[in-house]
């Protein structure tokens, strides 16, 4: 099962030193580093652990006809 990063996760990853950074300012990063991710109900958004090692290069990326709700 992957582990999932909530936005709170993805703020501190986003920006490590200083204030915590805004949703839009988080979403951009993840779109700029190819994070695939879903968004939450307070317009926030989430992924996984796989999701981040894959854009990282870490793993190989999931097939794109595999839903990624089924993968959680």
């Amino acid at each position: 099962m992957a582990q999932i990063l909530h936005f709170t996760d993805l703020q501190r990853i986003c920006a490590p030193d200083g204030p915590s950074p805004r949703a839009v300012t988080v979403r951009r990063w993840a779109d700029r580093e190819g994070i695939r991710y879903k968004y939450d109900r307070q317009g926030g958004i989430w992924t996984t652990l796989d999701a981040v090692n894959s854009a990282l290069g870490l793993i190989d990326p999931q097939h794109e006809d595999v839903r990624e709700e089924d993968n959680i």
